[in-house]
């Protein structure tokens, strides 16, 4: 007897586990809000403004601010506050192509 062929439904985690594409989803969430900070600007130029700001922030300020629990108070309701979230949730500057794919 053969087997029921039901139409399968595609794996879009590539074979993560759930724990790391949960993380993946949060970053790209966050990224989607650091977007706000770039009114006007093309997906493209969002991507590149914000990889290199989250570069000079991971190699600079982001040493002395990683080993706070919450984020500092100077930090608050700035787009600093969401490049800390996203180095907090993930210790690594996403490339320029997925913060595109986060973005579209």
């Amino acid at each position: 007897m053969k087997p029921d062929r039901h139409p399968m439904v595609p794996d879009r985690s590539h074979g993560r586990t759930p724990a790391v594409q949960l993380l993946i989803d949060e970053t790209n969430a966050l990224i989607r809000e650091a977007a706000r900070f770039y009114p006007g600007c093309s997906d493209r130029e969002i991507a590149r403004r914000l990889r290199s700001a989250l570069s000079t922030y991971s190699c600079g300020r982001w040493r002395r601010d990683q080993a706070c629990e919450v984020c500092p108070m100077q930090h608050r309701g700035k787009l600093l506050q969401i490049m800390w979230l996203i180095l907090k949730v993930r210790d690594r500057v996403p490339s320029e192509p997925a913060i595109r794919r986060a973005l579209g």
